[in-house]
């Protein structure tokens, strides 16, 4: 078997770059393993200091950690007293979990576009897609690219939407691509009734597979901390098995200590990059180098999208498309038409590596790929 030793530099230099690496430390296994010494394979102690410390770093009054991205979003529907034709409005960036999350409640998703050159939803379109039965706003930091929504919870305001013993609309942010950082003094998520920070290999922070739920409330908390284990000396209820276990806490802990380094070494490289799309034929939707920290990294092309990959794949560096799963109006088979912008950017689009892993000369062959693009 070959070492990395054996490798020759020709062939070292014809390997493709991946397009994603987890980014995990000797400190994550030691961690890990101390854990496993201990016999901490269950939920306990471990995760609820891991869930306050989460709770404390990011200045939420509760977290709760659970298994897997899909068990947040039903969770928090759940809190949400989330029934059977009662309308979730989300833009068709926002993930697959949070889709199948509605359909185990029997909710409907009004999905919407795309602001036109832009990661977000249109505040305009949120606005208007509100009737009498919509119960919650789904606001995805899509790609890791900040967007300030203080002026829609304004607006929400002024509608009379936001006013507990009125009719009431609560508001989900989606914070898995843009935790940990501050901008002008507000961190993403402080303003929603819950924000949810995914745990998986393409999130910021990752634990393998799962998700944190944030709240200030403590009647929300208090129904999602009940509903995420079965059992126990209570009365009985439906419950779930959603508990992650302490030694993938013990992981989390080690990733809550790394965060700031790894945010500021993908917002490093999210800068090279765009200072080289400057200088070529591609372009991006990120506009705030401050703000943004570029948890994935999409190009937009005016050609065929088959090209661009093509001419990745020929320098060897791997790409994947936007929305893996397609965007959330092709899963639910609506008419394309209806959702112009987030489909030309699914048509137009590729996400290139960005991760902390990258090494420098990765990063320089990234950039003079971005150059070189025609």
């Amino acid at each position: 078997m070959e070492t990395a030793a054996a490798v020759s530099p020709s062939r070292a230099k014809n390997q493709a770059i991946q397009y994603l690496r987890p980014t995990l430390s000797r400190n994550e296994l030691k961690s890990v393993l101390e854990s496993l010494v201990m016999e901490e394979v269950s939920f306990g102690q471990g995760v609820l200091n891991f869930e306050k410390a989460f709770a404390r770093t990011f200045d939420f009054g509760h977290a709760a950690a659970v298994d897997s991205y899909t068990s947040a979003f039903h969770l928090t529907l759940l809190s949400c007293e989330i029934k059977k034709d009662d309308e979730i409005i989300l833009p068709v960036s926002s993930p697959l979990a949070l889709l199948d999350a509605i359909h185990y409640t029997g909710a409907r998703a009004v999905p919407i576009d795309l602001g036109k050159d832009s990661f977000h939803a249109d505040e305009k379109a949120i606005t208007e897609a509100i009737s009498e039965k919509t119960k919650i706003i789904f606001l995805p930091y899509t790609f890791g690219s900040y967007k300030e929504y203080r002026t829609l919870y304004e607006t929400l305001d002024g509608m009379g939407l936001r006013k507990p013993k009125e009719r009431f609309i609560r508001v989900i942010e989606d914070i898995s691509h843009l935790i940990g950082h501050e901008f002008a003094g507000n961190q993403a998520g402080s303003n929603a009734d819950i924000a949810i920070c995914g745990l998986n290999e393409d999130h910021l922070m990752t634990i393998g597979k799962g998700a944190v739920v944030l709240t200030d409330s403590h009647n929300l908390f208090a129904t999602i901390k009940d509903l995420r284990v079965q059992g126990g000396n209570r009365p009985y209820r439906m419950r779930f098995d959603y508990a992650i276990t302490d030694y993938q806490a013990a992981m989390g802990m080690e990733q809550l200590g790394n965060l700031a380094a790894i945010i500021e070494r993908r917002r490093r490289i999210g800068v090279l990059y765009k200072e080289a799309i400057e200088k070529s034929r591609l372009k991006t939707y990120f506009t705030n180098a401050e703000a943004d920290v570029c948890a994935s990294f999409p190009v937009i092309a005016e050609t065929d999208i088959e090209h661009t990959q093509r001419y990745f794949a020929s320098l060897h560096i791997e790409t994947r498309r936007i929305f893996p799963n397609g965007p959330l109006h092709q899963i639910m088979g609506l008419n394309t038409l209806d959702f112009p912008n987030a489909e030309r950017l699914y048509q137009r689009s590729l996400l290139l590596p960005l991760y902390p892993m990258l090494n420098k000369p990765s990063v320089e062959k990234i950039t003079a790929a971005i150059r070189g693009f025609y």
